[in-house]
């Protein structure tokens, strides 16, 4: 079987002496949430330079391209770590699953999805909320 997103990190904890299946403290969950916030700002930085290129006419020059998915593989290795460090986060996997499960019940009464002005997909009349209480 391949190695999921967070048996890799859990790889990466153990090398490093990083926690795995913590406790949550407040010291943790502040250091989880710096790591994911540093990592977001990088990504949102390169996507708004993508977006200044786009909106001058210009392609999105390919390097950028390449930074910009290396950074968001830099967010999911955070996001990961977070759910490897923090014991009660430990299913992300599962949650995960289940969240694009909640997500897929979002079509319309008529099979179609319903979107905002800007293109967000909203909540049909069928949606469910996704129930994670077991996976804690």
């Amino acid at each position: 079987m391949d190695m999921t997103r967070e048996d890799r990190v859990r790889a990466f904890h153990t090398a490093f002496g990083v926690d795995i299946d913590a406790a949550p403290t407040p010291t943790l969950l502040k250091l989880r949430r710096t790591l994911i916030d540093e990592e977001v700002k990088e990504l949102f930085s390169d996507i708004d330079t993508a977006i200044a290129h786009l909106e001058k006419g210009e392609p999105v020059p390919h390097e950028l391209y390449c930074n910009m998915l290396k950074e968001l593989a830099d967010v999911q290795v955070v996001l990961s770590g977070a759910a490897v460090a923090v014991k009660p986060l430990r299913e992300l996997e599962e949650a995960f699953t289940r969240v694009c499960a909640s997500n897929m019940s979002k079509l319309g009464a008529d099979g179609h999805p319903i979107y905002r002005e800007d293109g967000k997909v909203l909540k049909g009349p069928n949606y469910f909320k996704p129930d994670l209480s077991d996976l804690i």
